[in-house]
């Protein structure tokens, strides 16, 4: 009876090792820690609508599209800072506000929080989705061609689980924007913002008008 070659043999049980091995280390590497639980993720959606724009002289036919996205991009960074974090983390990151906020909008935060800020609510447990209408926008170019202001007509409902249960946040009104040092942030804002919800003891509606904001010079459409 014929006998295995012995290094035949031991090559081959080395070789079943290496790849039981290698195989070990795979599954490993991909294999998430035990009890690690992700948290759901935050969808945030707002997209533009109908553009305007109003110049005087020589200004742009429309809203040039830098401007339009710098704008878009403050308010999903103020969506995402005033009502994502607070929901998810309990209060607000005055930082991250203070990206889409100009100065003064922070130094009315102590006044006007409750309208600018979902803050003080039970926490979220299930996933935050923001959507609304698409965001009408009207710009103001000077005689330059430079757009000098944008006011955005927002409408947007948040909606997340609590451990007290649902909980739904309508924000709309009117945002005004302006440039400041290279980015674009909010000056001056009418809102009105409803929450309701099992996560409350009883719905609240706050609402607040304009803050002070530069004044608009005459154009001509």
């Amino acid at each position: 009876m014929p006998h295995p070659n012995p290094r035949a043999s031991r090559a081959w049980r080395a070789a079943l090792v290496t790849c039981a091995t290698a195989t070990a280390i795979a599954v490993t590497a991909v294999a998430p820690p035990a009890g690690a639980a992700k948290k759901p993720k935050a969808v945030v959606k707002m997209t533009p609508g109908e553009v305007t724009i109003y110049k005087t002289g020589n200004g742009p036919d429309a809203l040039p599209p830098d401007v339009q996205s710098a704008v878009m991009t403050t308010l999903t960074g103020y969506v995402n800072a005033a009502t994502v974090t607070p929901l998810r983390k309990g209060a607000a990151n005055d930082a991250a506000l203070g990206t889409a906020l100009a100065a003064p909008v922070v130094a009315r935060l102590a006044t006007d929080r409750s309208v600018l800020v979902d803050e003080g609510l039970p926490k979220a447990v299930g996933r935050i989705s923001v959507k609304g209408a698409p965001v009408a926008l009207t710009g103001l170019a000077d005689g330059g061609g430079n757009v000098v202001v944008v006011t955005a007509d927002v409408a947007t409902t948040a909606t997340t689980k609590t451990a007290k249960g649902p909980l739904k946040i309508t924000r709309s009104g009117e945002l005004v924007l302006e440039p400041d040092n290279g980015t674009w942030k909010i000056t001056g804002y009418t809102l009105t913002v409803d929450r309701v919800g099992k996560a409350i003891k009883a719905p609240t509606t706050t609402t607040v008008p304009a803050a002070p904001a530069a004044p608009t010079p005459t154009v001509a459409r």
